[in-house]
């Protein structure tokens, strides 16, 4: 008897909801812009800038910085997927940001403005002063490959966030439950 009790409460938390949290695989700024970088002699675009120790988001009049985030995801089929977003180190005031997917075609060492481009479709949009969360349910459930690519984009004044190299606990992180 006490080992049937003992299987139907398994089963139960077997049936139940499951929600893990997922640290960001992989991080990057992505500089789309016609800005000269190294005296004028490289386009800041063209650099890669994955392993830094922050990510930068910023809209100017010819400079364009966005946050690439990359998360690998369960197999299972999400009921909810909810990104939380860090609180920013540097930012000026309110933050306004946009989260858009995008494909994950792309390696965190070598992603520049020329490898990848913006062509995904807008997820939500958030005010993230002292951080925040959005619902990513449907980008998580479309994901290939059972991987989850996201820019993050501010509407104007320069918004910074820890990246994985930081080494800081303050990242990223995908609340994925199913």
């Amino acid at each position: 008897m006490k080992w049937i009790l003992a299987s139907l409460s398994v089963l139960a938390v077997a049936a139940g909801e499951s929600t893990v949290s997922l640290r960001v695989a992989r991080d990057a700024t992505v500089s789309f812009n016609g800005i000269q970088c190294n005296n004028d002699t490289v386009p800041c675009s063209s650099i890669p800038r994955g392993l830094d120790n922050r990510l930068m988001s910023f809209r100017g009049n010819r400079d364009y910085e966005r946050v690439l985030l990359g998360f690998d995801l369960p197999l299972n089929a999400p009921t909810k997927c909810v990104l939380r977003v860090p609180k920013p180190i540097d930012n000026s005031g309110d933050v306004s940001l946009t989260v858009a997917t995008t494909d994950s075609v792309w390696e965190e060492a070598t992603v520049n403005g020329y490898t990848k481009r913006l062509n995904g479709e807008q997820v939500g949009s958030l005010t993230a002063t002292n951080g925040g969360e959005l619902d990513v349910t449907d980008a998580c459930a479309r994901a290939v490959n059972h991987k989850l690519s996201l820019f993050v984009d501010t509407a104007g004044a320069m918004v910074t966030f820890n990246s994985l190299q930081s080494g800081s606990g303050d990242v990223f992180v995908l609340d994925y439950s199913f």
